[in-house]
């Protein structure tokens, strides 16, 4: 019987994947994003958070439709690294996307981009700030392909542009995410072990 606690007890600290799906057309409660949102925190609650930088300063990255009018995998929005996501992208574009995750991501996938023939590169780092992977992508133009990576327990990703002057535009972001046990299990587990020593004193 106390084996059996003790196991019912660990089974509740087991880390758990969970699947999150982010088209940059709602947010993490539902509410629709409106063209020309710069995404931060929309995704906090999904344990996702989103960052733009130019010369290391944080800029917009926008929720809009796709900068060179064609269909986006889903409808309206693509994030782009676009100040101003409006036709053209007229205003500054990120040199980086920084994508982070509040607990290790694996599975990802997303649909890229490049509006263009140039790569945009991806590095993504572990919660050491560990390299795990590198990609460099092209879509040759503009349109959207599949992009996967391999690495698992990702804590970051950074996306860079080409060059200084080049948008480019990402949607269904995908990935698996490992759950942190709650306050109330780790209470449970510390009930059970206690019990246990008292039983073994019996």
């Amino acid at each position: 019987m106390k084996k059996i606690l003790f196991v019912f007890a660990l089974s509740l600290l087991s880390s758990q994947a969970f699947a999150v799906l982010i088209n940059f057309d709602v947010d993490a409660n539902g509410d629709a994003i409106s063209a020309n949102t710069p995404i931060t925190d929309q995704y906090q609650a999904w344990g996702v958070t989103f960052l733009g930088l130019e010369d290391g300063n944080a800029v917009d990255i926008n929720a809009a439709p796709e900068p060179d009018g064609n269909a986006a995998p889903s409808a309206p929005n693509v994030l782009t690294n676009c100040s101003d996501a409006s036709p053209g992208c007229p205003g500054g574009r990120a040199d980086s996307i920084e994508i982070f995750f509040a607990s290790a991501a694996s599975n990802i996938s997303f649909m890229l981009d490049t509006l263009g023939s140039l790569e945009v590169t991806f590095n993504l780092f572990d919660s050491n700030d560990v390299l795990l992977e590198t990609q460099s992508v092209t879509s040759n133009g503009s349109l959207f392909v599949p992009v996967s990576f391999a690495a698992a327990g990702v804590s970051r990703i950074q996306g860079l542009q080409p060059n200084n002057d080049w948008a480019w535009a990402m949607d269904d972001l995908e990935f698996d995410a490992v759950s942190v046990p709650e306050p109330g299990s780790l209470a449970l587990l510390a009930f059970t072990v206690l019990g246990l020593g008292f039983c073994r004193r019996k």
